[in-house]
């Protein structure tokens, strides 16, 4: 009778273990899947908050820079970054029905500009100066197939959406409308404030929002010790950006060198007497406007080494004081005669010129721009 209620009690013994490790496991496992279904809430929340950031930046620079264009956004609060978008461009209204994916442009500014904030995989084809050795972005394009302005090698590159400047061919956007290519025509702006503008402009036509802060940021920055440093001066040296082909050009107001030398800090001669954009000017003016500087923004092959040349050659110059004291230079026409951010490398490099040590004190502080602003071989 002992025996056989031993016996009872062990089996009763095992069988409730057996119970426990069962109700444990069952427990462990619940709590397993609970904390995998929090984590998953959670990298979902964190996804959601990630996107909403993304949002919050874009609005913060709509606001801050007031940019134009976007007729779909009616307020900054909640702002809708769905599809179709209407925006108004300078060949009027236009309705971009769903994100494009494969887009070209017909200018380097622009080239430039969506290679340093969008996704480069959705960049099909640049224009050729965009593939020169000496570019800005070659190192990124130089295999990419080259566009021109036929129309058939646009076509051929079957984009979804075309960017243009104030300076394309009127007949050929027309042409592309007509094969049902959207075009987007835009002005490229040389200011700081315009400059920004554009990128904000074109990131939400082609729904690529998510990563202007990158570049933005770094123009800010740039601009903003740029502008520290200038505030220590009092007064501004003359300075001339001019080439020569047929005739003497000038850049006065509005010019995107014009913009280069006020950004320096130097006062730009040629808009102070009057000369509009770039211009022809008399070899009379270019000896009365008598600048402290001359910039020449001529390519060798150009005939820009001729030019410079020329001027120390010519006796009638010799008046002059940028003459005199040898302050003429050649300067790299990718940095000052493109339309987009890095012509503010060209303004530095104009610092350089003529604020010289001075400058080089503060220059290391300055973040670089790369050809891709969020390709992970440049950061």
């Amino acid at each position: 009778m002992h025996k056989l209620l031993l016996t009872f009690l062990l089996v009763f013994s095992l069988v409730a273990c057996d119970t426990i490790d069962e109700i444990q496991q069952v427990e462990s496992e619940s709590n397993i899947n609970d904390s995998l279904i929090a984590n998953t809430i959670e990298d979902k929340d964190h996804e959601h908050d990630e996107d909403k950031d993304h949002e919050l930046s874009f609005s913060h620079y709509l606001e801050e820079f007031g940019t134009q264009g976007l007729l779909s956004i009616e307020k900054l609060d909640g702002i809708d970054l769905s599809w179709p978008r209407e925006v108004e461009a300078m060949n009027g209204k236009i309705t971009i029905e769903e994100k494009p994916n494969r887009i070209l442009t017909i200018s380097v500014g622009h080239d430039e500009m969506l290679f340093g904030f969008a996704d480069i995989d959705t960049i099909v084809a640049v224009s050729s100066f965009s593939q020169n050795e000496t570019g800005n972005i070659y190192d990124l394009t130089k295999d990419l197939p080259t566009i021109s302005s036929e129309i058939e090698t646009i076509i051929a590159q079957e984009p979804d959406l075309v960017f243009a400047d104030p300076y394309a061919n009127p007949s050929l956007i027309e042409s592309l409308i007509d094969v049902g290519i959207t075009v987007v025509q835009t002005q490229l702006n040389n200011d700081y404030i315009g400059r920004i503008n554009d990128i904000l402009f074109t990131s939400y036509v082609i729904g690529q929002t998510e990563n202007v802060s990158n570049l933005i940021s770094v123009i800010e920055e740039k601009i903003s010790i740029i502008d520290e440093f200038k505030g220590q001066f009092d007064r501004k040296p003359s300075v001339l950006s001019v080439t020569y082909y047929d005739a003497y050009w000038a850049a006065g107001a509005g010019s995107a060198e014009g913009s280069i030398i006020e950004l320096a800090g130097g006062l730009n001669i040629a808009s102070e007497n009057g000369v509009e954009s770039n211009n022809m000017i008399t070899k009379e003016a270019l000896i009365d406007m008598n600048p402290e500087y001359i910039v020449i923004p001529q390519s060798i092959a150009w005939g820009g080494q001729d030019f410079y040349d020329s001027l120390f050659a010519d006796e009638s110059f010799q008046s002059i004081d940028a003459i005199i004291n040898k302050n003429v230079y050649l300067v790299d026409t990718s940095y000052f005669t493109t339309l987009s951010h890095w012509n503010i490398i060209g303004a530095e490099k104009l610092m350089e010129i003529i604020w010289e040590d001075e400058w080089n004190k503060v220059v290391g502080d300055l973040p670089e721009f790369y050809s891709c602003m969020n390709c992970d071989i440049y950061n």
